[in-house]
């Protein structure tokens, strides 16, 4: 049971994290394009800019989602073998 309720809470925490990740997605990829402007000395193009966002965006989607699948199959499956 103990090591049942130690599954729950750690794949409780991804999925949080995952659903976290997925929610803020857009801020976290303007910082990290703003990141990539400041190191380019402040100019970029605009359609360089417009894809690094974009791509930026798409990769917190993916990591977001794939946390937040993972999260919550592993509370479905431990909550399975607890039944």
């Amino acid at each position: 049971m103990i090591k049942v309720n130690l599954f729950v809470k750690i794949f409780g925490a991804i999925l949080v994290t995952g659903l976290v990740i997925l929610m803020y997605s857009v801020n976290l990829g303007d910082y990290e394009v703003a990141n990539i402007i400041q190191s380019n000395g402040g100019s970029i193009d605009t359609n360089a800019y417009l894809i690094f966002l974009e791509q930026s965006i798409t990769k917190y989607r993916f990591l977001g989602s794939i946390l937040s699948v993972l999260g919550g199959l592993g509370i479905l499956k431990s909550i399975d073998t607890n039944s």
